[in-house]
Order: C-alpha cells, then sequence, then structure tokens
C-alpha cells in the first residue's frame, strides 16, 4: 500500500485519469463518441470485473473486512453500473455531449473505488 492506499486505487486513478482526459479531449474538439472514447471507458468496466474477482478472493485469503462487507458490495454493483450505462448512452446519443457524460465515468469510479478501499481498511 502506497500512502494507506492499496494498488487496486492506484489502478483506478490511472485508468480513470486517462479515460477522463481522452473524452474531454475528444469533447473539446466537438467529436461524436468513438472506439477511443467508449473503449476507454469499457476498459474501466473490465477493470471493475477484475476488481470485484480479487475481491471475493479478499474475502477468503486477504485481511478482513473492517467495514460492511454488504456496503462493499453496494459500492461494487454501483460503480459496475456506471461505465455500462454510460457507454449505452454513447452508442444512443451520438453527439459530442455523449463525451461529456463519458468523461464524467472516470472520476466517478476513482471516488467509488476511493470509498470502497476505506469501507475494507478503515471504516
Amino acid at each position: 500500500m502506497l500512502w494507506g492506499y492499496d494498488g487496486w486505487f492506484w489502478a483506478s486513478v490511472l485508468l480513470g485519469t486517462l479515460s477522463f482526459l481522452v473524452c474531454v479531449f475528444q469533447a473539446l474538439r466537438g467529436r461524436a463518441p468513438s472506439d477511443l472514447t467508449q473503449g476507454s471507458v469499457l476498459l474501466q468496466e473490465v477493470f471493475l470485473l477484475v476488481y470485484g474477482l480479487g475481491s471475493i478472493v479478499m474475502l477468503f485469503v486477504g485481511p478482513e473486512a473492517a467495514g460492511s462487507v454488504l456496503e462493499y458490495w453496494g459500492y461494487l454493483l454501483t460503480a459496475l453500473i456506471i461505465p455500462a450505462g454510460t457507454f449505452i448512452w454513447s452508442l444512443v446519443e451520438r453527439s459530442s455531449w455523449s463525451n461529456w457524460v463519458l468523461a464524467a465515468t472516470g472520476p466517478t469510479i476513482i471516488v467509488m473505488v476511493y470509498r470502497m478501499n476505506f469501507i475494507w481498511y478503515y471504516q
């Protein structure tokens, strides 16, 4: 853990920030959603699926959760819905505004993973 946060959190910061920057850049250019912007959000979804599998493993071989496991899984399920929802939005609404919606995914996932980290280790 680096500064009290695990590798999962720092991976979410990296992926979320890169996705945010890509989507904002494309939105400022007035572009419609593309493979680049949608792919960056799908990459976050894949990350969260792997995160979920890692969470299942941690239930059995990792440190015991300090906070409510039910709350933790609620955050994880909500976090899994966000990239999927914004991706579907970008398929339906093909304007540059969809890139702004896609851009919101990155910071949101960072906050969700931060909160899950806090629930697991510190609450």
